[in-house]
């Protein structure tokens, strides 16, 4: 999709700023000792109170407001009572907002997805550098996505990362087009496909590179939406939405005190 109207350019910032900014919300709540379901009651109830709705919660059938991956879980994990999380865990959160034109009788949804893993508590060095060098990447391909580009080169930006540390790269799931619904073309791979499609002004993508301690391979668990490493190594995903335009491209789900190299 290429949006072109200001109306809905306007409200597509809206939704991407409400879904970073209940983003970085939650990630001040992760300590040791609390749940993945307390995670996900208030991200609830911050994109409800800002006026947007809770993209994922009944998306396919999904249960919750996030996505909450502890450890080994890739993404789509589900939130759940029992899923504490403990010292030297790592966790990804991935949330997205939407936005309704409430002319239209939500016909045109406007939606922002992003995704950030973070450390409970101390963890371990080689996970420090995991997080580390995933964040890189998707600073990386952000960089990359300049009007004119291919997704072969927004790829291959994010992939140089992963080989310098020898990461396995997640080649199931990746990045995608986002506006109107969750998801839409281009599926966006976090490694070079040899793809010419060409980023034009107007696009709305999100980048999110997903990098494994240990090798490429993952699964899907018996619930039918957690994915895991299938050698049970850690896994680390950063997601942002954003407005490609005539020169860098507009990060819509920046977090109000991220910082950007």
């Amino acid at each position: 999709m290429i949006l072109t109207a200001a109306e809905d350019i306007d409200l597509i910032r809206q939704a991407g700023a409400i879904a970073g900014r209940v983003l970085e919300e939650l990630t001040k709540m992760v300590a040791p000792g609390i749940s993945t379901w307390e995670l996900d009651e208030l991200a609830e109830k911050l994109i409800r109170e800002a006026g947007a709705l809770p993209t994922f919660k009944g998306y396919r059938n999904f249960p919750a407001t996030i996505c909450a991956s502890i450890n080994e879980e890739v993404v789509h994990g589900i939130p759940s009572k029992a899923r504490v999380l403990k010292e030297g865990d790592i966790i990804s959160l991935d949330i997205g907002a939407t936005c309704r034109r409430s002319a239209d009788g939500g016909k045109h949804d406007f939606i922002g997805d992003t995704a950030v893993t973070v450390p409970v508590g101390a963890v371990s060095p080689r996970l420090e550098k995991l997080l580390d060098e995933t964040r890189r990447a998707l600073y990386a391909g952000i960089k990359a996505c300049r009007a004119g580009s291919t997704l072969d080169e927004v790829g291959g930006a994010i992939e140089d990362i992963a080989r310098q540390s020898d990461y396995g790269i997640v080649r199931e799931y990746g990045g995608h087009g986002i506006g109107y619904n969750y998801h839409e073309d281009p599926f966006i791979l976090n490694y070079r496909s040899g793809s010419r499609t060409r980023l034009k002004p107007g696009m709305v993508i999100a980048i999110e590179p997903m990098f494994n301690l240990g090798g490429d391979p993952v699964r899907t668990r018996q619930d039918g939406w957690t994915v895991v490493t299938r050698d049970y190594k850690p896994s680390a995903h950063f997601e942002h939405s954003l407005l490609i335009t005539e020169g860098e491209p507009e990060i819509l789900t920046r977090r109000p005190n991220e910082t950007i190299p």
